[in-house]
């Protein structure tokens, strides 16, 4: 049986693996909302706002809603 090390260890690496599932999912809605050709500059600036202050928050809103609106 493993000591409690090994369970440390475990949970570093899914605290890795949650965190840069987080950065990927950041990036990827960062560069959508930058190449969103329908958003205006302040509601591209709020999306951005969105997904630095809460990464997890603001991309899964993006991906969610974000990228469907239509602001015409």
């Amino acid at each position: 049986m493993g000591n409690a090390s090994d369970y440390e260890w475990v949970g570093v690496g899914v605290a890795l693996l949650a965190g840069m599932i987080v950065l990927g999912l950041s990036l990827v809605a960062m560069v959508q909302i930058g190449r969103a050709a329908h958003l205006c500059p302040t509601v591209r600036t709020n999306w951005v706002l969105a997904v630095l202050l809460a990464p997890l928050f603001g991309a899964t809103a993006w991906f969610a809603v974000g990228n469907r609106l239509r602001l015409d």
